[in-house]
């Protein structure tokens, strides 16, 4: 669960590509949308290493579109705080 709330934040609080390719200069930001296509991959990642946590605990189970939905709407949650601190707070403390 801590590994997904890290997840999920990760894009919001650095400003490379990935924690590796920088993709904005000194002083400029990382694309909102470059945020979410990485915090889609991350999701990815998040629920393929949790299938895989189940696949060798004992087969997985069968999920309906229910699950994936509540997944991402979890997941969305935790990146509530990354989200808040790069377009609201960060911006008003700079001085």
């Amino acid at each position: 669960m801590i590994g997904l709330f890290v997840l999920a934040n990760l894009p919001f609080v650095n400003q490379r590509l990935f924690l590796v390719i920088p993709v904005a200069g000194p002083g400029q930001q990382k694309s909102f949308w470059w945020r979410i296509v990485e915090w889609l991959l991350y999701f990815v990642i998040g629920m393929g290493i949790g299938l895989y946590l189940e696949y060798s605990i004992g087969g997985i189970e069968p999920k309906g579109w229910e699950f994936w939905a509540v997944a991402a709407s979890i997941f969305a949650v935790f990146s509530v705080i990354g989200f808040i601190w790069q377009y609201q707070l960060r911006k008003h403390l700079q001085v």
